[in-house]
Formats: C-alpha cells, sequence, structure tokens
C-alpha cells in the first residue's frame, strides 16, 4: 500500500481530473435551415421589382430573421432563448423561380431574381440583409442540369464562402465546419457523374464523388457528427433520384456518424421529418438517420387566375441546436421549427424533434 501522503496526492490529482471534466460548460452550435425562397420576379421584359406575395413573403421572412436572436422559445417545444451567436443559414436549394424555364420573359425575370436574392441573403453575413453567413445549394429552379448562371454564381462564392474547407473538382459542391460538427452541401442530388442520365431529370454533377473523397479526409474514423444538404427527398421518384445513386449514397454515409440530413422541393407546410433506413422512409421508423424537410420560406406567388390573390402562402424554417455536453453519452440534436400560414404575417414555433447523438470528447 503506498504511503498516506502518496495516497493523498494521488486522491487529490484524480480530483482535478474528475472536476476538469465533469465541470466544462456545456458548447452550443445553433443554426438556421431554410429553403426554397424562390424569388419570384414580375412578368415583365425590364422586371423592377418581385411578384407582390413573393416581395411580401420573402422580405416578411428577412425580416423575422434578423429579430430572430433571443426570440423566446415556447415551454412545449423546450423553453429557453435562440442563440444571439447564430452561426449561418443553409438554403437547401431553389434560391429563384425561373430557371427551370425557357422563353417570354424568362431571361430578364432570371437575372433579376438571382440579383435579388444575393441583394437581400448576402454571403458573408452583414452584407445583404442577413447577419450571418450563408451556405445555399441548388435546387431544380436554379438549374435542373447544373449548367446555369446561377450555378457558376453558387461556384463563384464557395470561393469566398465563410469557412470552407473543401471543393468538389468543379467547385461546386463544398464542406465546412462548425465545431465538432462537419457539414456537407451536395447540390439537387447525391450521385455519381456530372451529366444526366438516360431516363432520369437531374445532373448531379458528381456530388457523390465528393461527398465520398470528403467524409474520408475530413472525417475519417474520428466519429465526429456530420450534417448532409441537398435539394431533392431520398424518397422521390426513382427518375428523379436513380436507385443504383441511392442505394450507393446509404452505403457512403451509413459507416459514417450522420447525426441529420436536410433537403427542399417539396415545400410541406409545416416543416417535417422523415426516417430513412435505406430501405423505407418513414415518420416514426424506430431506426434509421433523419432527414429534415424546412418547408420553404418564400415561394408564394399571384393567383393565376385571380390577381387579387395569393398562393403558396404557408412558409416554414427550421432552428438547429448541436448540444456538446460533458461525457460522451449526453449530446444532442434539437430540432424546431417555426412556421406560418399566412405569408408570414403572424408566426409561432411549431414543432421539436429531440435526438441523443455522440460527439467524441475533446482531448
Amino acid at each position: 500500500m503506498p504511503p498516506i501522503n502518496n495516497r493523498a496526492t494521488l486522491l487529490a490529482t484524480l480530483l482535478v481530473i474528475f472536476s476538469t471534466a465533469t465541470s466544462r460548460a456545456e458548447d452550443r452550435y445553433a443554426f438556421i435551415v431554410s429553403g426554397d425562397c424562390q424569388y419570384l420576379a414580375e412578368n415583365s421584359a425590364t422586371p423592377m421589382k418581385l411578384d407582390p406575395y413573393a416581395e411580401i413573403a420573402n422580405s416578411r421572412f428577412i425580416k423575422l430573421m434578423n429579430k430572430f436572436p433571443g426570440k423566446t422559445i415556447t415551454k412545449k417545444l423546450g423553453g429557453g432563448k435562440v442563440s444571439g451567436d447564430i452561426l449561418g443559414i443553409l438554403v437547401t436549394g431553389d434560391l429563384i423561380e425561373s430557371l427551370d424555364k425557357r422563353g417570354g420573359n424568362y431571361p430578364p425575370m432570371q437575372r433579376f431574381e438571382w440579383k435579388r436574392f444575393q441583394a437581400d441573403y448576402g454571403l458573408k453575413g452583414g452584407d445583404g440583409r442577413l447577419p450571418w453567413p450563408v451556405y445555399e445549394l441548388h435546387g431544380n429552379h436554379d438549374g435542373p442540369q447544373g449548367d446555369t448562371f446561377v450555378i457558376e454564381g453558387i461556384i463563384s462564392r464557395n470561393k469566398e464562402r465563410p469557412g470552407v474547407s473543401s471543393r468538389s473538382t468543379n467547385g461546386l459542391h463544398y464542406s465546412w465546419d462548425w465545431g465538432p460538427l462537419h457539414l456537407v452541401n451536395l447540390g439537387i442530388f447525391v450521385g455519381e457523374g456530372e451529366k444526366r442520365r438516360e431516363g432520369h431529370h437531374y445532373s448531379p454533377r458528381s456530388s457523390l464523388e465528393f461527398l465520398k473523397k470528403d467524409l474520408g479526409k475530413r472525417v475519417g474514423s474520428s466519429g465526429r457528427p456530420v450534417i448532409l444538404s441537398f435539394h431533392l427527398p431520398p424518397f422521390i421518384a426513382e427518375y428523379d433520384w436513380p436507385k443504383e445513386d441511392l442505394a450507393e449514397f446509404w452505403k457512403t454515409i451509413n459507416a459514417y456518424n450522420v447525426v441529420a440530413m436536410f433537403h427542399g422541393h417539396t415545400h410541406g407546410s409545416p416543416p417535417s421529418r422523415n426516417r430513412w433506413n435505406g430501405r423505407q422512409f418513414a415518420p416514426k421508423l424506430k431506426d434509421g438517420l433523419d432527414l429534415f424537410n424546412p418547408d420553404d420560406s418564400g415561394a408564394a406567388r399571384t393567383a393565376r387566375n385571380n390577381p387579387n390573390k395569393g398562393t403558396g402562402l404557408a412558409h416554414g424554417v427550421l432552428y438547429v441546436e448541436l448540444l456538446d455536453r460533458p461525457g460522451a453519452d449526453n449530446d444532442a440534436l434539437v430540432v424546431r421549427s417555426y412556421a406560418s400560414r399566412d405569408n408570414w404575417k403572424t408566426h409561432d414555433w411549431h414543432s421539436i424533434w429531440k435526438r441523443k447523438i455522440s460527439i467524441p470528447e475533446k482531448k
């Protein structure tokens, strides 16, 4: 048995180590996920403004986001307040409305819509009307084959986007880190090859090749939590997301600690969560990965048959928190939805999804 003074020293050392390990404050990483803002210009050869309902939706959303930090969270959704240190906003595609259309006034409308998106959202935080960095990807309305001026704009923005650690060979897809969290934006859908396959709608622009390389290099065997974002949901029709790509995508991500995925496209007010286990998609699956739809944030427009009425007036957005707590088994991902039924005139908290996750302890 060691001498009394040695035992006392050992005990004191162990107490210091234990105290240090257990007294670390919770680290909270908070961010916003939105989708399908779909800026729509007035139908004109020289557009000077947006469709009135699109203008109202997107302007109100921008104002709401600026007031979001510090907002009280209702008790039924856990209480507390929205973080004052939001890291950024993810936008899951369909930034504008008209780039999947041709002829007529669409070319000048498309340019106006893209210009307005950039003016409102900015890029680095504070260079537009939003206070945070912006992490967008493209959807079918931005160019179904991934070969439009909006795509080129995203590629250009990726060169200056804050925190980007890796970009695909074509410059379109990218990844970055927020603390222990690794995030990857993958465009319209995750698939192999640059071009559209025969019998299918969209071009993947080699997003799966980038994902494999990025996760292997940036995550590896670390066990770090990963979040993936893309536009189309994996449960969409096979001619939109080829089954062989979907199978290889599942095989790839199943080897990593993917804690959530976010998509756009389907709108689906209010925001919702599905689960995917590689075979099935359903909200109440006991196993599988969480797949969130933030709804659209601004895809409103004037009704075709009634200029005094708007359509697409229900919207939503997600507030996401990654909670890194002392101990390997105490971490969590919390996703809360915020929604409107009247073009953001009124709005409130809607749902909460909370899941225990694993974040490797800091060394």
